[in-house]
């Protein structure tokens, strides 16, 4: 950049502390944080959003639970036994 310095002669202006350099990439700095920061809490919000409105449908059946945690040992057969007739006790009556 040039400079008139009153006398008809243009000069080169110096940065002799760096201070504008500094200044430019400060602010590149903080505006890449800034896109950084929306795109981040866009993204977290669709994430939640997303989590909210699932499908009905999508919920596993109780039957398949109680299946999974049988065969993962963590129900005996007697509890299973038990535990799934009383789901066909409380199923709604088909007809």
């Amino acid at each position: 950049m040039r400079w008139n310095n009153g006398n008809g002669r243009w000069q080169h202006m110096q940065d002799q502390d760096g201070t504008s350099w500094l200044m430019v990439i400060l602010m590149l700095i903080i505006a890449v944080a800034v896109v950084v920061a929306v795109i981040v809490l866009v993204r977290g919000t669709m994430r939640q959003a997303a989590r909210t409105s699932a499908p009905t449908g999508a919920r596993p059946d109780s039957r398949a639970i109680l299946q999974e945690r049988f065969a993962r040992g963590e129900i005996d057969e007697q509890d299973f036994r038990a535990r799934m007739l009383a789901l066909d006790d409380t199923s709604p009556a088909s007809g």
